[in-house]
């Protein structure tokens, strides 16, 4: 029953059912005061009601945390029972503890610092009870009482009072003396008669006057009894309440007086809520006791009940059940898990169509809640927090404040008061907090700056240093080293502080260490001198001071110039600059982001006791803009930090940073002075954008943007590169420095820690926003022509300024006369690069005439690297054409000649070239044709127009001598013809007429042709020997032989060039021997015909008859020209070795010429031209084991040795099939090896 009532009273409040604005009623707001209708409390109600109605319960506890429900309780059930006889008591803090601000007699005082309830005294307490109990009953219920307390005076009842009083007096006076009345009154008419006054009208002005009197006299009386204090309440005998301590309590010294009241009064319950605040657990003991004490009093016939609403936590254990006689637990309907769900009704959240509650009236979203609902988990906490938020918001009415930081100032107000009080006075935790922050980004600062300065140094220190390699300044540091006595000596190695030594070559090294040099204490060199190498040891005097003075500056200069490299120098601008950008960041951090990025150890200590402070400054509900969320705005006011900065102009010193925030932007501009304009400490982020939009005032706008080009320091280039990479109103921001800062470019250009693309990011903006006439001034500053200088340094200049406008460029490059070296088209704008290319705006190099093809001829661009004058011809860009025409020569030899890599120029190419030069320098032709290894295929298509005869035949004979023309025949027709043969064209025919030959042969080709090249002298026999292979004459040559090269007459033997004749045969006879025999060979029946006609010697039949390519049947016709008679050893070895027809005689002579192993021989090929008996003879003849075999008179068996060349076995085979022997076998055996013959029997 009680958790359904509590889910519908939390419902209740998140539906929202009261009107209003998002809170209750038409006004919105809601009161603190308990609940009397709570629905939640039906059960709540039932046991509190049985308690107090059981007779034997006098003390209830109403238990439940803070904020739970317990006083809506109680004032539900009053509501219910509305005759309940009650006293409700409710305790706060009665005397809160204070310090003095200026000493003890100061009244200004201020809140304990360390002062909390536990504080209060139990006499306090019970004071407050006693108050309490006895300030609620009028004094005429307890007229006995001891107690006086002030009674509000009536003025009209005091009036009236004193006008009775005055009535009676009169009437007992007249009684007592009647005459005075008569007397009365003729005084009265007397008086009114001197005032001109009837009867009537003088009684009207005395009564009025009496009552004038009287109210005169009512006015001083109460007057004076309202001033008048009483010290104490006295309570007679006993007891009195005073500012005086006393050891007894009050309850004790007042326990009559409270029995009393009981007595006096009908209360039967007494409600006391609060009392657990205190933590005083000894004052429900006392309150227990003064209960037991009423209820057990005889004349008090009812029962009191005493009913306290306390925390769970305010007894331990079984104390509880002890002390009271009956506990009603309240469970609380608002805790930190659903205290979002409450602050959702109260600010009126719906559900939308998206699934997300909304707040139909404020700008608070959802996750807000969630995130802040849990640090209130009391109800009167936050119904007030929704008061004072509604007050705060229609209070401070703009549109730039936030609901969300509102309602987090709000929540900070109610649950850190003291805290938020402080701060409306510019102190306390908030305060420092952003003071700290200011002092941490001020250090955070300082520490970047300090990473910035060693690597700017290192920048400037490779662009200025006159060495510009590494191996330089390691020359001239050994240098300076080896210097000593006036001398310089060639330097070897070095030995360091007599442990490290070091070679020359090994020091030169790029990768050697630098840190080995330093720290030098002793230094001694081994000198190389005149080539001979010997060592003294010379110690360095001073080296210690040298090192320090001079020697460490080398070694930092060694160190900076590894950063010249592109790569590393790339690396270090861009750390470098993104330190300056974090600096530019950090400036602009606010709290929250500061946090994000850095965390919160530079809070102050004690702000982590600030639970909720410290969620809502980390998520920046709570930030730099708080003083719009607790103060109003005045006009023409300005805040305590803005007058901080008006100070630090005037008084120049270091300005807040660029981003300080100004609110009040008009009223700060007006505060500063023109000059003051032009200072360093002026610069702001906001108040530029301010002087940029809003400011009216040109003179404050000339000052201000004056100051950058008379700054002389670097404050206002920063703000510059701030301010720019702010990214806000960039634009107007750049036109208006372009009017007055004259050298904002060139100190753009030389700063060397900004990257490459960054520098061009500026200079865009420059061009984009400044006339052309501001951007000459800023170019021709210092006659620098920097803008100029800083475009064609960089060949993606174009494609980095792709920003700026076309025509811009166009006319700055015209104006500027900007001509350049070389050009990134990818990028770049085509209307600007046809521009340049048009107009000839660039130098005739290798890059640029690169860009230009790549510009119109995208296509051909690769060809230039290694056939760049073909890539030109096929581009045919007429413009580019006519300028390398205009200087040919110089574009051959730069371009053609000059690079290594061009080496593919194709024919046409070439030819185009070769025209265009040989006849006014053969010498570069030639050049051309040296290096671009191109070859002809037609010879009369080189030099075919308009070349000198002279000329085309150099480089003809250049073209043959150097093998670059196809090797044809109509080639060697073109040549001969225009020059006949040449010994260029010889030795072109001999080394290539294995190709020629198989060419087509042209109509010049003739016999006479041929029989000129076979003639020439130049012409080798190989060459003839391939033109005799290839080329059939149809019809005979007439060659004169007695003037042929022998090898030539071979070779036309061969091939039939030379016809077979009588007188050809006598005439290769003699002037060709060897030929002879060929000749014979070739035309073998013509010559045997012709043999008796032809005289032939021994050398000659022997020549022929070795010749075996002569067939044997024609030999012995041959052998027949010489006599047997005349037989020679040459001839007889002639006849043994070759194997025809020949006659005995011959043989026979031979015999006698030869020895035994050539007479083998013999026997083997000329053995039939004998008998048997023949034979026996000249075996024996031949002699040794053949003798054995000539005997035949009787069959036997003979050895014959078996011969390494088989002359043995051949002649026993000739013997056998002659019939001498029968049969022979090869024999083996362990002893030896041999044939065994068996000799016929004859």
């Amino acid at each position: 029953m009680i958790n359904w009532n509590l889910r519908e009273k939390k419902q209740n409040l998140i539906s929202g059912q009261k009107k209003g604005d998002g809170l209750d009623g038409e006004s919105g707001y809601r009161d603190l005061t308990p609940e009397s209708d709570t629905k939640n409390s039906e059960e709540y109600i039932r046991a509190l009601h049985w308690a107090i109605k059981n007779k034997d319960v006098k003390n209830i506890a109403l238990s439940g945390p803070y904020g739970s429900g317990k006083s809506s309780v109680i004032k539900t059930y009053l509501k219910k029972y509305p005759k309940t006889k009650y006293l409700s008591i409710s305790l706060a803090a009665f005397s809160t503890p204070t310090k003095s601000v200026n000493g003890e007699d100061d009244k200004t005082t201020l809140l304990a610092d360390d002062w909390t309830l536990d504080d209060i005294d139990e006499n306090v307490i019970e004071e407050g009870i006693l108050k309490q109990l006895f300030y609620r009953v009028d004094v005429g219920k307890i007229p006995q009482s001891r107690y006086r307390k002030i009674k509000k005076l009536s003025y009209w009842k005091m009036f009236f009072t004193l006008l009775m009083l005055t009535v009676v007096a009169s009437a007992v006076y007249l009684e007592i003396n009647p005459s005075v009345l008569e007397d009365f009154k003729n005084t009265v008419i007397n008086n009114g008669a001197f005032f001109y006054l009837n009867q009537w009208l003088s009684y009207a002005v005395f009564t009025v006057t009496i009552f004038g009197v009287l109210l005169l006299i009512t006015t001083v009386l109460k007057y004076v009894m309202s001033n008048f204090r009483i010290a104490n309440i006295n309570l007679g005998d006993k007891a009195s309440i005073s500012k005086k301590e006393e050891k007894e309590s009050i309850f004790d010294k007042s326990l009559d007086e409270i029995v009393y009241f009981f007595e006096s009064t009908t209360y039967d319950t007494v409600f006391i809520e609060d009392l657990d605040r205190f933590n005083q657990p000894n004052i429900f003991i006392k309150l227990r006791e003064l209960n037991t004490v009423i209820n057990n009093y005889d004349n008090i016939k009812r029962k009191v009940v005493f009913i306290y609403a306390i925390k769970d936590d305010m007894f331990k254990d079984e104390e509880r059940t002890k002390f009271f006689d009956f506990i009603v637990p309240v469970i609380p309907y608002i805790n930190a898990t659903n205290s979002g769900e409450i602050l959702r009704g109260l600010l009126k959240f719906e559900k939308g169509e998206d699934g997300v509650y909304k707040s139909k009236n404020y700008d608070i979203s959802d996750r807000y809640i969630w995130k802040i609902s849990p640090f209130v988990q009391d109800m009167r906490v936050l119904t007030n927090i929704c008061n004072e938020f509604l007050v705060y918001k229609r209070t401070l009415k703009t549109t730039k404040l936030k609901d969300e930081e509102m309602f987090s100032m709000i929540t900070f107000k109610n649950l850190y008061p003291r805290e938020f009080a402080e701060l409306q006075a510019e102190r306390g935790i908030v305060k420092q907090v952003f003071q700290e922050k200011e002092k941490f980004v001020i250090n955070e600062k300082k520490k970047l700056e300090e990473q910035i300065v060693p690597k700017r140094e290192i920048l400037e220190n490779v662009h200025n240093d006159i060495l510009f390699s590494l191996q330089e300044i390691k020359h001239a540091f050994l240098g300076f080293l080896s210097y000593d006595n006036g001398t310089y000596y060639s330097l070897k190695n070095l030995q360091i502080n007599n442990n490290s030594q070091y070679s020359y070559e090994e020091i030169l090294k790029e990768d050697f260490d630098l840190t080995k040099l330093q720290n030098i204490s002793q230094l001694i060199i081994v000198y190389d001198k005149y080539n001979e190498y010997y060592e003294r040891t010379h110690t360095v005097s001073d080296i210690a001071k040298k090192m320090e003075s001079q020697g460490n500056q080398y070694l930092k200069r060694m160190n900076d110039l590894q950063f010249s490299e592109k790569s590393k120098k790339q690396k270090l601008i861009s750390e470098i600059q993104n330190l300056e950008e974090k600096i530019a960041k950090i400036d602009g951090y606010s709290l929250k982001k500061l946090i994000a990025e850095f965390g919160e150890d530079f809070l102050p200590e004690g702000i982590s006791k600030y639970g909720i402070l410290k969620f809502l400054l980390i998520n920046g509900y709570i930030n730099e803009g708080y003083v719009d969320y607790i103060n109003y705005f005045h006009p023409n006011s300005i805040t305590k930090d803005e007058n901080d900065y008006l100070r630090s102009i005037r008084m120049r010193n270091k300005a807040k940073n660029f981003a300080f925030e100004i609110k009040n932007l008009q009223q700060v501009s007006d505060r500063i002075y023109d000059a003051e304009y032009r200072q360093t400490e002026t610069l702001n982020y906001i108040l530029t954008d301010f002087m940029l939009i809003q400011c009216s005032e040109k003179t404050n706008k000339k000052y201000y943007f004056d100051g950058f080009e008379l700054d002389k320091g670097m404050e206002h280039y920063q703000f510059t590169k701030e301010y720019i990479e702010r990214d806000q109103n960039v634009n107007d921001f750049v036109s208006e420095l372009c009017k007055y800062y004259r050298h904002m470019w060139k100190n753009i250009a030389e700063d060397v820690s900004l990257l490459e693309e960054t520098k061009y990011k500026y200079l865009s903006l420059i061009l984009n926003n400044a006339t052309m006439d501001q951007i000459v001034i800023l170019d021709e500053v210092e006659h620098s022509d920097c803008i100029k200088n800083f475009i064609v340094e960089d060949e993606k200049s174009l494609a980095y300024l792709n920003g700026v406008s076309a025509d811009i460029l166009i006319e700055l490059i015209s104006r500027q006369s900007i001509i350049f070296r070389e050009i990134n088209n990818v990028g770049a704008d085509a209307k600007v690069l046809n521009y340049i290319y048009q107009n000839d705006m660039y130098e005739l190099n290798n890059s640029m005439i690169s860009s230009v093809i790549k510009f119109y001829h995208p296509d051909l661009a690769d060809g230039l690297g290694n056939a760049h004058y073909t890539t030109i011809l096929n581009a045919d860009v007429n413009f580019l054409n006519n300028r390398i025409w205009n200087d040919f020569e110089d574009y051959i030899n730069h371009f053609v000649l000059g690079s290594d890599e061009n080496v593919s120029e194709d024919i046409n190419a070439v030819e185009d070239i070769i025209e265009r030069l040989a006849n006014t320098n053969i010498e570069l032709a030639i050049s051309v044709l040296d290096k671009e290894k191109v070859s002809w295929d037609e010879l009369d298509e080189c030099c075919k127009n308009n070349v000198e005869k002279d000329k085309k035949k150099e480089i003809w004979n250049y073209l043959f001598d150097n093998r670059r023309i196809s090797c044809t025949w109509k080639n060697f027709e073109s040549y001969y013809i225009e020059f006949g043969i040449t010994i260029e064209l010889s030795d072109w025919f001999n080394e290539n007429c294995s190709d020629v030959v198989k060419s087509e042969k042209t109509d010049k080709i003739d016999n006479e042709c041929i029989k000129n090249i076979i003639i020439n002298p130049e012409i080798t026999v190989q060459a003839v020997g391939q033109i005799v292979d290839n080329y059939n004459c149809d019809e005979e040559i007439e060659f004169n032989v007695s003037k042929l090269p022998e090898d030539k007459i071979y070779v036309l033997i061969r091939k039939h060039y030379i016809r077979y004749s009588l007188s050809n045969t006598e005439k290769i006879k003699s002037n060709a021997i060897d030929g002879f025999g060929i000749y014979c060979r070739e035309y073998i029946d013509q010559f045997i015909n012709d043999l008796p006609s032809v005289s032939l010697n021994e050398s000659e039949v022997v020549m022929l008859l070795n010749d075996t390519t002569i067939d044997k049947h024609f030999k012995p016709e041959i052998l027949k020209k010489i006599s047997a008679g005349i037989m020679t050893k040459k001839l007889a070895q002639t006849i043994a070795s070759n194997q025809f027809d020949v006659d005995k005689v011959y043989v026979e002579r031979a015999w006698k010429f030869l020895d035994n192993t050539e007479r083998n021989m013999l026997l083997v090929y000329h053995l039939q031209v004998y008998s048997v008996a023949e034979i026996s003879r000249l075996l024996m003849e031949l002699g040794g084991e053949w003798s054995k075999l000539s005997d035949n008179k009787s069959r036997h068996k003979e050895e014959i040795s078996i011969d390494v060349n088989g002359h043995n076995e051949r002649l026993l085979l000739q013997l056998q099939k002659k019939g001498f022997i029968t049969s022979y076998q090869e024999k083996n055996d362990r002893k030896k090896r041999c044939f065994e013959v068996w000799v016929k029997q004859q």
